[in-house]
This record gives structure tokens, C-alpha cells and sequence, in this order.
């Protein structure tokens, strides 16, 4: 064969080639692409304030009238062990804490180091495999330190908090860097991040999922200089239980804290307005949010879900400033949805978990969940004829280790539609019902019906070791059929 034919057929082979390799390539990513509901999914985008009560969020304007107004909120919205790394861990997997093992904020039983072992499979990474696109802005593990420059499994765009919850270094894409709080405000770098990628990533195809995760309005509280004097007045709130009077039916580590000073309270009234000037910025996070997502034409395909890692105390049953108990005022917290398709200005009095977070963002993006998840899915909430209150799960499992700084031992309690009930480590015991006592004055252990006790302490023993499928079937009850 002549020279100039054979380099014709080589050529001509080799440009066939090129195409048939470009049409395998195409159809592969097509398909990692498309994955669930990945192509022409929804967004996602999940804001957790830290140490954010239902009460105080209700100040805020803008989550009003931009999310409140504009979506569905949850009256009945509860974490499941109420501090910090516990319930983020819980949001990132969907689990109880005594499942994830994640029991506190420091080694060895809590914090980074302990978590690292489950970072391959979180909602992060589910996304991620269904073809989302995912980042994450603001405060993750305490322990994620100055030193760690690796980023997590199933993220894309990472802008974690690098040190103690206090530092001012961030992982930018594992590479630290120091924002000086003296020109930067925590909760505005994370706003400007988040704002700039999605501005950034507009219109690349792939769907997303980010979290935003402020600082604020948790202790010392610092708010930004432009609101360093605002709510000059704003008194600090006080319930039927702040500074109670009578504490004798109530646990020792609760009977031997004494009624609070009057320099005490005072104390707690600054705090009350610096959290109040933190939120301030949260509240403009949420309007920038909206604002960025509206300009680069993604708002009506976004969910924007707006939650609390924990409530927060201040007085409540003499307690002093903080979290981690059974109370409302901890467990508690606000969540809001808007989104396509979920009916705005609603109000839902479903009993609804920070469990439940992973496995709904999974449902929404067609995500496989894996089996291992305790949490249900919110997604037949967010529609217009969600199911009963009846048909959902009628109690939970609150959970936490032992509290060293405040003497407070260890318990487990079931909070169910009307009571609370816990069960602690010391073989004390508090019952409370909370139709006609929401503020938890009157401990009814002693003297309730002891069929009532059996009941609950039944359901109690259920939930304590149970685990996804077997979680769900405790929390609706016997005979119970909740929503999945």
C-alpha cells in the first residue's frame, strides 16, 4: 500500500477514534450526572445559626418576611441532643447521637477527631454521588484544627472554621488563612463566600447543595461595629420558669443552683442584646442569600432551610447562661422552609428533628439514603396536603452524656406530643405535662398515675437503643404507622 494511503487510513482511523472515545466520555458523565434526580434537581441550601432559641429568632425581620412568609415553618422543631457537635453531627447524618457516637464537643468521646471516622457517608456525600455540586461555609467540628488542611469527604467548595469555635482562621480549600476579626465579621465573611460562589457557579448544570453555618449568635457574641449599639432597651426575656422560685421537685444538679443576683441578671441582659446585634448580620445573611440566589436566576428551583444546632437558656429554672439540658428552651429550635412548591405562610405542628434533615435533603435531590439513617424524610411535609399530625411520629429520644462544668449527670428522656419525660444516670426523675404545664414548673414523677409512667418509660427504653427503621417504629408508637 502506497505511503500517502496508508496515512490517510491512520488518520482517518485515529479521528474516529477521538469521536468515539468523546461520545463514551460524554454519555459516562451523563450519567454520573444523572444519577437520581441530579439533572434538573433542586437546589439546596441549609442555614445553622449556633445556639439559637425559637424566641429570639422570632426577632429577626428578615427570616420573617423572606422565609417565615414565603415558605412553611415548624412550631414543633426539636435537636436531639442539644449541643453543638452531637446534633451537627445528627444534621450531617440523619442519626441519634448514640448511633453516630458523637457524645460531646471534645475528644474522646465527641468533637473532629471522633467524626472524621464517619466522613464518607454523610448527606455531603450522598449529594455528591447523586451529581450535585456541594459546599460548605462557616463553623463544622470543634477540633477541626489550624493543622488540618485536608478537606472532608463529598465536599467541593470548602470555607471551614480552622481552631477552637473562637478562631479566626479558615480552611479555604485546604489552604488556612487568617481573617483579622478586627476587618472581618465572622458571619459576613461567610455571607460574602457563599454569595460570591453562587454567583460564581450560576448556570454550570450540575445542581447544589450549601451550607451556611454563622457563628452566631453563640458566646462571646461580638456583634459587628455597625450594630454595636443597637437594642439599647431590649429587656432580657423572662418566663414562668426564669429565676423559679421553687425548685424542690426538680433533680439535685437543678435544686443546688441558687435563685440568680441581681448582678447575675443584669450579666444576662448584656448578653441577651449582643446576641440580639450578632443576629442582626444573620438576619442580612438571609437577605443577601435571597438576594444572590434571585439574581443569578435560581431562587424559584431553591429550598432554604433555616435551623438552630441547639436553643439556648438564660435563667431558666435558675440555670445559668447555656444548653444541654431536657428543657424546651435547649431542645427547641426554629425551622423554616421555602422552596418550589411548599405553601407559603403555613404553619405545621408536626414533631420534626434535626434527624430528619439528611434524609429529607436526599429525598429532595434523589439521593440513595443509606439504612443506617433514624431521621425521616420531610418532603410529604412541604407539600400542600402534608400528612396528619396523627399519622407522624408522636415521640422522640433526647439524649446527652454527662455534664461535667455544670454537675449535670448524664440522662435519656422521650419528649412526646404532651410530656416530657427523663430518666437520669443518678436514678432521678422528672415527668412534666406539657399541655398544662409548657414551662416545666411542676415535676410529676411522685404522684402521676403509674400506668402513665410505665407507658412512657416503655417508649423511652425503645427509643434508647434503637436504630434507623427500628427508630421510626419507636417514635409512632404501638399500632403507629408515621410517615417515612
Amino acid at each position: 500500500m502506497a505511503p500517502s494511503r496508508r496515512k490517510r487510513r491512520a488518520a482517518l482511523l485515529l479521528g474516529a477514534l477521538l469521536v468515539l472515545s468523546a461520545l463514551l466520555s460524554c454519555a459516562c458523565g451523563e450519567r454520573r450526572r444523572g444519577q437520581g434526580r441530579a439533572v434538573g434537581g433542586p437546589n439546596i441550601v441549609l442555614v445553622v445559626a449556633d445556639d439559637l432559641d425559637v424566641r429570639t429568632a422570632e426577632r429577626l425581620p428578615r427570616l420573617r418576611r423572606l422565609l417565615a412568609d414565603r415558605g412553611t415553618s415548624f412550631e414543633n422543631a426539636f435537636v436531639t441532643d442539644a449541643l453543638c457537635c452531637p446534633s451537627r453531627a445528627t444534621i450531617l447524618r440523619g442519626q441519634y447521637a448514640h448511633n453516630h457516637g458523637i457524645r460531646g464537643n471534645e475528644p474522646p468521646r465527641g468533637g473532629f477527631e471522633r467524626f472524621r471516622r464517619l466522613e464518607g457517608s454523610t448527606v455531603a456525600t450522598w449529594l455528591k454521588a447523586a451529581g450535585y455540586r456541594t459546599a460548605y461555609f462557616g463553623k463544622y467540628m470543634n477540633g477541626y484544627g489550624r493543622s488540618e488542611t485536608r478537606v472532608p469527604p463529598g465536599w467541593d467548595e470548602w470555607h471551614a472554621v480552622a481552631g477552637n469555635y473562637l478562631s479566626s482562621w479558615y480552611n479555604d480549600n485546604g489552604r488556612v488563612r487568617y481573617y483579622s476579626p478586627a476587618l472581618y465579621n465572622d458571619t459576613d465573611l461567610i455571607a460574602e463566600k457563599a454569595t460570591s460562589y453562587l454567583r460564581r457557579t450560576a448556570g454550570r448544570g450540575a445542581p447544589f447543595f450549601v451550607v451556611l453555618a454563622p457563628r452566631a449568635p453563640h458566646q462571646p457574641a461580638v456583634p459587628p461595629p455597625r450594630y454595636a449599639d443597637a437594642f439599647p432597651e431590649a429587656p432580657l426575656p423572662r418566663g414562668p420558669s426564669f429565676d423559679e422560685r421553687d425548685v424542690s421537685d426538680k433533680p439535685r444538679w437543678v435544686r443546688d443552683n441558687p435563685r440568680l443576683g441581681r448582678e447575675e441578671v443584669r450579666e444576662m441582659g448584656r448578653l441577651y442584646r449582643n446576641r440580639l446585634r450578632t443576629l442582626r448580620a444573620v438576619d442580612e445573611l438571609v437577605g443577601r442569600l435571597v438576594a444572590a440566589l434571585r439574581e443569578s436566576g435560581q431562587l424559584e428551583n431553591t429550598y432554604i432551610f433555616f435551623t438552630s444546632d441547639n436553643g439556648f437558656h438564660m435563667g431558666h429554672h435558675r440555670l445559668p447562661e447555656g444548653k444541654w439540658t431536657a428543657y424546651e428552651e435547649d431542645i427547641r429550635v426554629p425551622l423554616l422552609v421555602r422552596g418550589p412548591g411548599v405553601p407559603e405562610g403555613r404553619v405545621l405542628p408536626h414533631l420534626v428533628l434535626n434527624n430528619d434533615l439528611a434524609p429529607t435533603f436526599g429525598r429532595l435531590g434523589g439521593a440513595r439514603v443509606p439504612g443506617y439513617v433514624d431521621g425521616r424524610s420531610l418532603v410529604l411535609l412541604l407539600r400542600r396536603d402534608p400528612p396528619s399530625r396523627r399519622s407522624w411520629r408522636s415521640a422522640f429520644l433526647v439524649e446527652a452524656k454527662r455534664d461535667g462544668a455544670n454537675r449535670r449527670p448524664a440522662y435519656r428522656a422521650l419528649r412526646s406530643v404532651g410530656h416530657l419525660y427523663v430518666e437520669y444516670e443518678s436514678g432521678e426523675r422528672e415527668l412534666y405535662d406539657l399541655r398544662r404545664d409548657p414551662h416545666q414548673l411542676r415535676n410529676l414523677y411522685r404522684r402521676a398515675p403509674r400506668g402513665l409512667v410505665r407507658d412512657l418509660k416503655g417508649r423511652l427504653e425503645a427509643l434508647a437503643g434503637c436504630s434507623g427503621e427500628g427508630c421510626r417504629a419507636a417514635e409512632d408508637g404501638p399500632g403507629r404507622d408515621g410517615g417515612r
